[in-house]
């Protein structure tokens, strides 16, 4: 009875450390994606506040000052929207940093099953975190789409001098990756059912 009870734990055992292993690789690719959505949100919020306000003051400009010193007041319009873009960028990477990461639990559960505590219950509820976390991350990456979306609309207007080619351009860019993040889901999604379907037949 004894050795078929041991003989029964075995796998378990081995099937807990195989998702332990999954999720703690999972962990570290949601902090590194976390780091650089950060970066991204920073760099996207500083063009967008640059660019309207360079918009706004070079228009008013355009129609308030003679064409003789039009030029000087373009530059300093120019720059004082880059002393306004730095500063949103700035307090908003204080923003992200003060709200942290937000797959605190999983971190914390990983710790507890790394440490050789682990039980059936514990990966059931690993297998639970995960598909949370799953979930919070793909809205981050529709997020980031987005912001992606109107950096490429943004870069392109620029450069291009052409508004239209520029949406033409973001609209695809947050299609693309919208779809990247969705396909990505439905395969943490399959495999967040594979792994507590397993779980709870070995159980």
């Amino acid at each position: 009875m004894t050795a078929q009870g041991e003989g029964t734990r075995e796998p378990t055992d081995q099937m807990l450390a195989d998702m332990v292993r999954d999720a703690d690789e999972y962990y570290v690719q949601l902090r590194r994606r976390h780091i650089s959505q950060t970066k991204l949100h920073v760099l996207n919020v500083g063009v967008v506040v640059w660019f309207a306000s360079f918009v706004v003051l070079g228009v008013g400009a355009y129609f308030t000052i003679p064409s003789d010193i039009l030029w000087e007041y373009l530059l300093a319009a120019f720059l004082g929207a880059i002393a306004i873009g730095l500063a949103a960028a700035s307090v908003m990477y204080i923003i992200r940093r003060r709200r942290g990461f937000k797959f605190a639990e999983l971190g914390a559960l990983l710790e507890k099953m790394k440490s050789g505590k682990a039980t059936s219950e514990d990966g059931l509820r690993l297998t639970d975190v995960m598909h949370q976390a799953a979930l919070m991350g793909t809205k981050q990456r529709m997020d980031s789409a987005f912001e992606l979306g109107v950096a490429v609309f943004l870069l392109v207007s620029i450069l291009g001098l052409n508004a239209g080619i520029g949406a033409l351009a973001g609209i695809i860019t947050y299609l693309y990756f919208r779809f990247e993040a969705l396909r990505e889901y439905e395969r943490e999604d399959k495999r967040y059912e594979d792994s507590k379907r397993e779980l709870l037949l070995s159980l």
